[in-house]
């Protein structure tokens, strides 16, 4: 007994430290600090959404303070960041940065180092919930960390360097009297920016709309920041890169931008100049964010090169592109284009909520354009119903005729998404897995513009359809009509014989695992979260899948930010990250986007700080200690 006591006694005693230490590493936004390196006193206001709300004398003062916020929620993501980006960091900068970008960066890293010094004194759980699983100290943070996590986001949405030896094995698998067609290299998707513009005389307002959508990792925390930086030449409202100490996304008063992608890129950059191009991106930022008008921003940014990069930017009148040459190379079977500009066509005039409404859109054009080809035979004669029993006839019959019926709205709540998505996978399985069988990311991972190209026949690519170990000439309804039956076999062996009862988000859930510094096992999945989502990978919020054996339609990347934005009034931002500000699982703050990101709804952010100060989550205050020293 007493030595049941005496171990129950020590359980006790380290449960009740280990909850003390997390409980104490959730940052209070009700606090004073006295820093060093400010000029001034700093204030971060946080909103009811914990947006920081940064008000200061200085820019350097705000990118301190955009660095010590950053390091208050984000200081886990900083750390892995960081050890992500190792490969890529030195001790000093290799390229000769603009002034004020390297005065930005030095500031913030001297704000990310404030946040480190107050954990450094204990009494706050070593900032981090899974840091607790470490005794090293942190290392101080540095402008090289910075650039090198910028260089890291850079080359991420770029074309994968594996892409191109990937293409060359898909090439040299090809059998003789296939046609090497060029769908057959799109099967994975990386991460991109999107980004359109409505122009003034298409919208209610009379000014601009710009539409931003960036495509990544939905993991935990959230991989974007949203913050108001009130700098000395006015507010900059907008999505922040942690790590970073400028807006990637976002708005002042007099200004509105959105960045493109393409994702394609023949060398890595950078090469040649270690840090140059990462240095060149932040300049353009740098200028985004204090340019008075479109033209201005135009003019500043004519020196500077980013490959694979667009920016889309509006002031109160026009609407420009920068650059204005080398227009990034577009696909012609780009389903999530096309819908987009066919929603662009049907509606002359767009308010503020119908952007949001275009940009909520989960209608699958792919789906418009693949079913007729798929379905064509068997809507008005299905020769294959002669030889199957009454009930499969039956489900057959109603499942054919709910696609006859369906628009292609991938909502999550319906049946025919799931039947749709469970044919095209069961349909390039039929078509590619004899030609690879030992590729399983080329027939496994639903690829719509591979089938397009096979049931149109572009180019002779019906071809692929016929089975070469087989001597008869099977033909490309004949897989359709097997593949039809293997996707029914499969949704009814998981969830019964009643169309009524099936739904797409049984399937199609958004699954977002927390992302610690290390792995921390059990721990990891307890706080990970997870919720059934409309969509898919062409929709407007693409929802990319996972292609696991199990769960073939779950989805861990997609798109992890959006926003409409305007310079209508200061109220006319809209943006809505997947997840939360706070990367603590124990913070309110760590999901509260969520049901409004699963429900279609985005947050108003707005530049004028006294609409939100009325009802702020806490009042942060940085006063500076010692007088700064001159950089």
């Amino acid at each position: 007994m007493r030595a049941f006591l005496a171990v129950t006694a020590i359980a006790g005693l380290m449960a009740g430290s280990a909850i003390y230490l997390l409980v104490a590493s959730i940052p209070d936004y009700s606090e004073e600090f006295s820093v060093t390196g400010l000029s001034g006193e700093v204030e971060i206001l946080r909103d009811t959404s914990a947006v920081p709300h940064i008000s200061g004398t200085s820019e350097d003062d705000i990118y301190f303070a955009l660095g010590f916020v950053h390091a208050q929620d984000r200081l886990g993501q900083l750390l892995r960041k960081r050890r992500a980006s190792g490969g890529l960091r030195t001790q000093s900068m290799q390229a000769a940065l603009p002034m004020e970008v390297e005065a930005a960066l030095v500031a913030y890293s001297n704000g990310v180092n404030a946040w480190i010094s107050e954990i450094s004194q204990g009494g706050r759980g070593r900032g981090a919930p899974e840091s607790l699983l470490s005794r090293s100290s942190i290392a101080p943070w540095t402008p090289s960390d910075s650039l090198a996590i910028a260089k890291n986001f850079l080359i991420g949405v770029q074309e994968n360097s594996s892409a191109p030896v990937w293409r060359e094995e898909v090439r040299r698998q090809i059998p003789t009297g296939r046609p090497d067609v060029p769908e057959l290299y799109g099967a994975s998707v990386g991460p991109y920016l999107r980004a359109w513009g409505i122009p003034a005389a298409r919208t209610v307002s009379g000014q601009p709309i710009i539409l931003a959508d960036i495509a990544g990792p939905l993991s935990l925390p959230s991989q974007w920041y949203l913050a108001d930086l009130r700098l000395p030449s006015g507010p900059v409202i907008g999505a922040t890169l942690p790590g970073l100490p400028m807006v990637i996304v976002g708005r002042s008063d007099r200004l509105v931008w959105g960045v493109q992608s393409s994702g394609l890129a023949t060398t890595t950059i950078l090469d040649a100049n270690e840090f140059g191009t990462s240095g060149e991106f932040l300049s353009v930022l740098d200028r985004l964010m204090k340019a008075d008008d479109a033209v201005q921003a135009m003019r500043r940014l004519d020196k500077f090169s980013i490959p694979t990069f667009r920016f889309v930017i509006a002031d109160r009148e026009i609407l420009l592109e920068w650059p204005t040459t080398q227009r990034q190379p577009e696909s012609p079977e780009d389903f999530q284009r096309l819908r987009r500009d066919r929603l662009a066509m049907r509606q002359p005039i767009f308010s503020l909520d119908g952007a949001v409404a275009a940009q909520l859109d989960t209608v699958s054009e792919a789906a418009r354009t693949l079913l007729p080809l798929m379905a064509r035979e068997f809507w008005f004669n299905d020769p294959s119903l002669s030889g199957m029993s009454s009930d499969t006839r039956v489900l057959r019959e109603q499942v054919l005729a709910r696609l006859a019926r369906w628009n292609g709205d991938m909502n999550r709540l319906s049946p025919e998404p799931l039947i749709y998505w469970t044919w095209v996978r069961a349909l390039q399985r039929r078509v590619f897995e004899d030609e690879f069988p030992s590729m399983e990311v080329l027939w496994a991972t639903p690829n719509p513009n591979l089938l397009y190209a096979v049931l149109s026949n572009r180019d002779g690519a019906a071809a692929w359809c016929d089975i070469l170990p087989s001597e008869r000439l099977e033909t490309c309804q004949d897989a359709v009509g097997l593949a039809l039956n293997d996707a029914l076999n499969w949704i009814t062996e998981r969830y019964g014989d009643d169309p009524t009862t099936w739904y797409w988000g049984a399937e199609h859930t958004l699954v977002m695992e927390w992302s610690a510094i290390r792995n921390v096992g059990l721990v990891g999945s307890l706080v990970s979260l997870a919720a059934p989502i409309s969509g898919g990978p062409d929709t407007q919020r693409a929802s990319f899948f996972d292609s696991s054996a199990s769960w073939p339609f779950e989805t861990r990347r997609g798109s992890n930010f959006q926003a409409v934005m305007s310079l209508a009034n200061a109220n006319s931002s809209r943006y809505i990250i997947p997840a939360g500000q706070s990367g603590h699982p124990l913070s309110r703050f760590y999901d509260n986007f969520l049901l409004l990101w699963t429900q279609g709804e985005y947050l108003t952010m707005t530049t004028d700080i006294a609409v939100v100060s009325g009802a702020a989550a806490g009042v942060t205050r940085l006063i500076p200690s010692t007088p700064a020293i001159a950089q």
